[in-house]
């Protein structure tokens, strides 16, 4: 982890490297404007503490200039009590925090922990890019009985059978990926088929493989994804609509460990870590012909029940978050958040497609927003449509706030308004709870 302190004062640039030294972090200085921007294309830090006042090019402009190619570092800014409207323009052109002269090391040394986890995880998100990285975000009681289970299986040294049951876009994909690339196989293969989107015709072929000419137009011989995932993670995404013949011959590999290319003689071991997925009830099947019952039993080792996002909104805010970070990145923007009417809203819409739904409509209020706050006039028709929706929202969100002002203002006294203390107490950043005694009108 890379800091990089920008301050024309030696005094506080010794005072910071001396005071930060313990956090573990390589610290890079500048004495300038010019010199810091220099020093930041050349390290590429993770964190800058910049202050406003600077020689030449000021600190405003350092932070504009750097957040215009670089949207993820973690930029701190440093004034004078005199200059705090400066200190509130930079939060709005990217900063992350603001500390006033003369300053608490130790607040400031918090306000960098604080952020260690989130760059830690983004750096993860970045080295994974494309998605072999898989985390299961949440809050709620039943995503960390989910994340225990995942987290446990994924660390297993043998092979096994896990079931993940649930609705569509509860996230089932994302299990199994987290189990196979968080865990001991990460470095084997993980092959996934869809067998809702293969018809039924194809699919054993597709699974199999088969051998030159074992029919007209197999010109050539070709593994198929049993093959493929030796070693490794096979996910058979919506096994509920496999064919029911093919059942039976993916049942007789799962329980020998061996197989026949179609048209092929020469049997071929197999093993890996299954990983099934539906969103049908397979008991139901079961009992309607559609789903074989000895199969079921061989894949529900470990079953797994996915919980539909309107039955744990605690989750909400987090994904929100999650997804505004994600497509600040990809589309180069940098959008703050929700306003708390907007969110109340979301919380209170049932998201009938789950992550799956909140996922595409952040996605497509991100491409289209502008300001750096989205408001209920942002979201999109269908989830302002249902008026009730709106006003329970409203309304739950006013009692909502006077119960949190109320928590704000008692914190603050516990904590004789050390604003650091306070805001890890509340589980909130210092920006936050500056807004939020602005916004109640707190005073000492």
């Amino acid at each position: 982890m890379k800091l990089l302190i920008i301050d024309d004062e030696k005094s506080i640039r010794l005072s910071l490297q001396v005071g930060l030294k313990k956090l573990g972090v390589e610290i890079f200085t500048a004495a300038s404007g010019e010199e810091g921007l220099a020093l930041f294309e050349q390290t590429k830090p993770d964190i800058a503490i910049i202050d406003i006042k600077l020689p030449g090019i000021d600190g405003i402009e350092v932070l504009r200039r750097i957040r215009k190619d670089n949207k993820t570092c973690i930029i701190l800014m440093i004034t004078y009590i005199s200059e705090v409207r400066l200190a509130v323009e930079a939060m709005k052109l990217g900063a992350h925090d603001y500390f006033t002269k003369p300053f608490n090391i130790e607040e400031i040394k918090d306000s960098i922990e604080n952020h260690v986890h989130y760059i830690k995880m983004k750096k993860e998100l970045c080295k994974e890019k494309d998605e072999n990285y898989s985390e299961i975000i949440g809050v709620s009681k039943q995503i960390e009985e989910v994340r225990e289970i995942a987290n446990k299986v994924s660390q297993m040294p043998y092979n096994t059978f896990i079931l993940i049951q649930g609705e569509s876009g509860t996230g089932k994909e994302i299990i199994a990926k987290a189990i196979h690339y968080n865990g001991v196989r990460n470095n084997k293969p993980y092959v996934a088929l869809n067998c809702a989107a293969i018809p039924q015709n194809l699919q054993e072929s597709e699974l199999f493989g088969y051998e030159k000419g074992a029919f007209s137009d197999a010109k050539t011989a070709k593994k198929g994804l049993i093959e493929e995932a030796h070693g490794g993670t096979l996910f058979f995404d919506e096994i509920g609509d496999m064919d029911i013949l093919l059942q039976a011959k993916l049942l007789r590999v799962l329980q020998e460990k061996r197989f026949r290319r179609l048209g092929g003689v020469k049997e071929i071991a197999f093993d890996a870590t299954i990983v099934a997925a539906t969103n049908k009830n397979l008991l139901e099947e079961i009992k309607l012909g559609n789903f074989r019952e000895d199969l079921y039993y061989r894949l529900n080792v470990i079953p797994i029940y996915t919980t539909p996002l309107r039955n744990r909104s605690e989750d909400i805010v987090v994904l929100i978050r999650s997804f505004i970070d994600y497509y600040n990145q990809e589309l180069n923007k940098n959008i703050r958040g929700f306003t708390e009417k907007a969110l109340a809203i979301c919380k209170a819409y049932e998201w009938k497609g789950n992550v799956r739904e909140l996922k595409n409509a952040i996605e497509r209020i991100m491409i289209f927003q502008e300001n750096e706050w989205i408001d209920v006039e942002d979201l999109p028709p269908n989830i302002t449509a249902d008026k009730s929706i709106a006003d329970t929202a409203v309304s739950t969100n006013a009692n909502l706030e006077s119960v949190e002002m109320e928590t704000v203002n008692r914190a603050l006294k516990q904590n004789d308004w050390n604003i650091t203390k306070t805001a890890l107490e509340l589980g909130i950043s210092r920006l936050t709870l500056r807004r939020k005694i602005e916004k109640y009108s707190i005073t000492k």
